[in-house]
């Protein structure tokens, strides 16, 4: 069966052109993170976005995370309608999987998608080197959880092992990710915490994503519209729990990832 043509995309193009004007915008979601409480930060975000009003009854976090699986199901009923190509759903649907994702996405012959997986890989096994040196892990274990298809090739994990994190630093001044590893590794070092590096892995992929906006027709408006969105809930799940367990703004609003829009 031939591939569709972009003009084909018309449509979804156009319907998911129209549901990015009900993303939430990162700045509301700092704003929710001052609010006063669990309610009224959901509030915001349900004045904000285009949710039901069962946003707004939720009282707990198993009602949170029900009410967040129903929207991310019908998220996926929406791509299962106006994706014309089933690997780039596949590529979607099998977010825990990177290395499944890449060969329904080489498959797909959409290089846009395709790429957006091999960063994923990449910044999962830099994320993996990065934990495992800082709790001390051997090697070969770390080498056993290498994920294959990335830009970066398994023997530069294998040679940056025994290396400080400045150093494969240096090693990274050719890729993508030279300022993601550095910014986030300095703030591990001074602070002991991940946070700087899963925040600014995140950040890279969505302005990857932002990218897709340049094509008029075509899968990746409608593939980076789906994973902004889905991005987005995620976003609500940590504002949601944090706000309920009485977690201060200033931490909520360090760990919220850019948004889409």
């Amino acid at each position: 069966m031939s591939r569709p043509s972009r003009l084909d995309y018309a449509y979804a193009v156009g319907r998911v052109h129209a549901l990015e004007k009900y993303l939430v915008q990162h700045a509301v979601f700092g704003e929710a993170s001052e609010a006063t409480d669990f309610l009224a930060a959901l509030k915001i975000i349900y004045d904000a976005g285009n949710y039901s009003e069962d946003l707004t009854k939720v009282r707990t976090s198993e009602e949170l995370d029900a009410f967040l699986r129903g929207e991310e199901e019908r998220l996926r009923r929406l791509l299962a309608e106006i994706l014309l190509e089933k690997n780039v759903l596949e590529v979607f649907l099998r977010e825990e999987s990177p290395e499944e994702a890449l060969g329904h996405a080489q498959r797909s012959g959409y290089p846009f998608i395709r790429d957006y997986v091999r960063h994923r890989i990449d910044l999962g096994n830099l994320k993996i080197l990065c934990r495992a040196k800082y709790l001390g892990l051997s090697q070969k274990y770390f080498e056993r959880r290498l994920m294959k298809g990335g830009w970066l090739e398994e023997r530069f994990f294998r040679e940056s092992y025994p290396l400080s994190f400045a150093e494969i630093g240096e090693r990274l001044r050719a890729s993508f990710y030279r300022d993601v590893w550095e910014r986030g590794t300095d703030i591990l070092e001074s602070r002991e915490t991940f946070i700087g590096l899963e925040k600014r892995m995140e950040d890279f992929l969505m302005g990857y994503l932002q990218g897709a906006k340049k094509f008029t027709f075509g899968p990746e408006p409608v593939f980076a519209y789906a994973e902004a969105k889905r991005k987005e809930l995620v976003l609500i799940r940590l504002l949601g729990v944090g706000k309920m367990n009485l977690i201060p703004a200033e931490w909520l609003k360090e760990r919220m990832s850019e948004t889409y829009v």
